[in-house]
C-alpha cells in the first residue's frame, strides 16, 4: 500500500505547495468553494517526512498530476475531534460508501495508526451526491472544486471489506498490488 501526504493550505501556507514544504509535492491544484471564492491549494506529497503541520495521510492512488478538475467533499476534523476508526459513525461511512454510486476516487484521512482525521470523496460527474457524503456523519464536511493537476480516478472500492491495515487510509488493501493487475476504471 502506498499512502501520501495531503493537506489543505490557505493564505501564506500555500506557498508550502511550490518549495515551502521539507519535499517537493506530487501535485497540487486550486481550490474554490461552490461559488467559485478561492479557497486555497490541496497538494500532496510522497510518504516520509511530514512536509507541512496541517497534512495527513491518505491513500496515493488518489493523486494523479494528469487528473481533470474535479468536486470534492472534504472532511477535515481537528486532532481532539478525530474519533476512533472503530467508532460506529465511521464504520456506517465505510459501509454507505460500499453501498455506491462508486465515487471517482475516495480516501479516509489519517494522523495515526487509530483515529481518522476526514476523508476525502471524489466526483466528476454526478456533484450532487457530494451533498450526502456519507462521512459527513463523522464531521463537517464541506464540497470544494478542485482544479486540474491533482486528482485521479480509483477503481471502485471492493466490498465488503472496512477494516484497514497498519493505520493506513482506507480503502487500502494490506498487500501491495502489482501495477500489471491494477484495474482502472475508463
Amino acid at each position: 500500500m502506498s499512502w501520501c501526504w495531503l493537506a489543505l493550505l490557505t493564505g501564506a501556507d500555500a506557498t508550502a505547495a511550490h518549495g515551502g514544504a521539507k519535499a517537493p509535492s506530487l501535485a497540487a491544484a486550486a481550490v474554490s468553494d461552490v461559488a467559485g471564492k478561492p479557497v486555497g491549494v490541496l497538494a500532496a506529497w510522497p510518504s516520509g517526512a511530514k512536509p507541512v503541520a496541517a497534512a495527513v495521510r491518505a491513500d496515493a492512488r488518489i493523486v494523479d498530476p494528469e487528473g481533470g478538475s474535479a468536486w470534492v467533499s472534504l472532511v477535515l476534523l481537528a486532532r481532539d475531534r478525530s474519533p476512533l476508526f472503530d467508532d460506529p459513525a465511521v464504520s456506517a461511512a465505510l459501509r454507505r460508501v460500499l453501498a455506491g454510486p462508486p465515487p471517482d476516487a475516495v480516501s479516509t484521512l489519517v494522523r495515526d495508526s487509530s483515529h481518522i482525521a476526514g476523508a476525502l470523496t471524489v466526483r466528476r460527474s454526478q456533484p450532487a451526491l457530494l451533498r450526502d457524503d456519507p462521512f459527513r456523519a463523522v464531521g463537517p464536511a464541506r464540497v470544494l472544486l478542485v482544479a486540474a493537476g491533482l486528482l485521479g480516478t480509483m477503481a471502485p472500492v471492493p466490498g465488503p471489506v472496512t477494516q484497514r491495515y497498519g493505520g493506513q487510509p482506507w480503502p487500502a488493501a494490506g498487500f501491495p498490488v502489482p501495477p500489471e493487475a491494477r484495474v482502472t476504471r475508463p
